[in-house]
């Protein structure tokens, strides 16, 4: 992150008061309830803090709470929403379970995340998707609602169609004699 962006956040979260809480988000991002917002451990975390400090124009509702896991990234515009509301009032927020992004997920520009949604370990997620269900781990989805179009290797994290004519997928690192082990 350049040291202008962070001047920059910083003024922001600390002289304007816009976007408290523990994270340092971008100035053009919204964060609500940042105390519901958690960040998994592991080797890859400061990932998902420059993700919230580089992604700009992204939308942080974390009323029911999000769950982030180590090594995830989001680009520009990405929407979390973590609660509906009522339908008899509509100034109260539903309870529910918080949205769980999985290690090393990847979210293309302008995702929408909606409530109780759960993505699995090294999912990605184009640009442009609203995510309404749960995306399996190693899945790739798309589109308004996503689906899966294809899923990725668990070794080597190549893409895989889900038509692939060849079922056993041979990962650029083995042989075909390793792979049958």
């Amino acid at each position: 992150m350049g040291i202008g962006l962070y001047f920059l956040n910083s003024i922001v979260k600390r002289i304007f008061r816009i976007n408290k809480g523990d994270y340092l988000v971008h100035f053009s991002s919204r964060l609500n309830q940042s105390k519901n917002v958690k960040v998994g451990e592991g080797e890859n975390k400061h990932k998902v803090y420059l993700s919230f400090a580089l992604s700009g124009g992204c939308y942080y509702q974390a009323y029911n709470g999000i769950e982030i896991g180590a090594g995830s990234i989001w680009a520009f515009g990405c929407k979390f929403v973590s609660t509906n509301h009522s339908f008899s009032n509509y100034t109260k927020p539903t309870k529910g379970e918080p949205i769980r992004l999985g290690k090393n997920v990847w979210l293309g520009s302008n995702v929408v995340i909606l409530p109780e949604v759960q993505i699995g370990d090294y999912a990605v997620i184009g640009a442009g998707a609203v995510v309404t269900k749960d995306i399996k781990a190693y899945e790739i989805a798309v589109g308004n609602p996503a689906k899966v179009i294809a899923k990725r290797c668990t070794k080597c994290l190549d893409k895989i169609p889900l038509k692939s004519k060849d079922p056993v997928h041979l990962c650029k690192h083995q042989t075909k004699e390793e792979y049958k082990d």
